[in-house]
């Protein structure tokens, strides 16, 4: 193991060097810091990134079924019940019958069209602040390797 393997050891935490050398380790521990930084700037909002997230591709869909969400988001069924249930509570979002009548879509309230507009800003909040830790290159450079990597893999 280099002196490099090591530092990344003591910086994520690990202190393990099978740890160190870890993808799936160190994506998840980058990923929990990522998470972190987010949910701390939406929190004026009281929306998790999670919720943020499927208000946004209701947003983006004008209405949207859960397997749709789900699909996209790459969450299974149970975390989008778990995770859509406090936002229809919030009266954010709400279920009416689709296109196909076996399946609910999801569509925003004029409540929920509003608060997809505050978090909107508050992630933008958050965008900046994790691009200028990080420096623009690897910020740009980790959004588009995650990104290939979650193409790699599903």
């Amino acid at each position: 193991m280099s002196a490099g393997d090591t530092e990344r050891a003591t910086d994520t935490g690990a202190g393990v060097p099978v740890l160190a050398a870890c993808a799936c380790f160190n994506a998840r521990s980058a990923a929990r810091a990522i998470t972190d930084l987010y949910d701390r700037a939406l929190e004026p909002s009281g929306v998790r990134l999670t919720q943020f997230a499927i208000l946004a591709v209701i947003q983006a869909r004008a209405a949207a079924s859960m397997q749709t969400i789900a699909a996209e988001l790459g969450l299974d069924p149970s975390t989008m019940t778990r995770t859509t249930r406090p936002l229809e509570d919030a009266g954010l979002v709400e279920s009416r019958a689709g296109g196909d009548k076996r399946a609910r879509e999801l569509v925003l309230t004029a409540s929920g069209r509003k608060k997809a507009g505050e978090c909107r800003a508050l992630w933008a909040d958050a965008q900046r602040e994790l691009r200028q830790k990080l420096g623009a290159d690897v910020f740009d450079r980790l959004v588009s390797d995650l990104g290939s990597v979650t193409r790699a893999l599903r």
